[in-house]
């Protein structure tokens, strides 16, 4: 008796099956040992890649500590030790968030020493670094600029300013109130309020200031 129809598609079926065992036998048997080496490389490369997470959080502990340390030194009054700690920080640890700072820390050590020419250099040469973000740059504009607004006039300090004047950006306030103090010394009180209201009519600004330009204000009175 010939076979039924069920019957022959089981057989096709096995037949079919059995031949797809087969073939994926011989893929294994041509591509398994290649296929084990990937397995094996991802995982070296997984490996690799914790390890070298794990070599970045530590470096970043010990410039973290170092930083600190240097902070310690200047709150004891050993300022030419914090320069030097911080110096060996921006060389060893380039790129790194606490390099930044250190760099930030020996401009700023520099205009406290009465060094006002080199606090604006380091303050420019960060400014001017295009491997920073934009917030390490502009926060060194600021500084740069405040540190030279005793001999800048109020134009120059404005141009200077300008990108960080806008209404969006972080330090709008902090470059306000620079800029208002430069229009104020050169008797350009007008110029001067202007700026002053918009740090004192921006919830936004830092408490702080927002009260000194709100006093500011007052002492002037209203626009004659």
């Amino acid at each position: 008796m010939c076979p039924g129809v069920g019957a022959l598609s089981d057989i096709f079926r096995e037949v079919d099956e059995d031949l797809r065992t087969e073939r994926a036998q011989q893929l294994w048997a041509r591509y398994g040992k290649l296929a084990v080496a990937a397995a094996v490389a991802l995982v070296v490369l997984v490996a690799g890649y914790t390890l070298w997470q794990q070599q970045i959080a530590e470096r970043r502990m010990t410039a973290g500590t170092r930083y600190a340390e240097a902070e310690a030194e200047l709150a004891r009054g050993n300022a030419e030790q914090a320069a030097a700690g911080w110096g060996l920080l921006v060389q060893e640890a380039k790129g790194d968030g606490y390099a930044m700072l250190a760099r930030l820390r020996l401009a700023a050590l520099a205009a406290e020493k009465g060094d006002t020419a080199g606090a604006i250099s380091q303050y420019k040469a960060i400014a001017a670094d295009t491997s920073l973000s934009n917030e390490y740059r502009d926060l060194a504009t600021l500084l740069a600029t405040q540190a030279e607004s005793a001999t800048l006039a109020p134009e120059a300090l404005e141009a200077a300013l300008k990108p960080l004047l806008a209404d969006n950006h972080a330090l709008r306030h902090q470059a306000r109130e620079i800029l208002a103090a430069a229009f104020l010394k050169a008797g350009k009180t007008d110029s001067a309020r202007t700026l002053l209201t918009a740090i004192s009519d921006d919830p936004a600004a830092p408490t702080g200031l927002r009260a000194r330009s709100t006093e500011l204000l007052a002492a002037l009175g209203k626009a004659g």
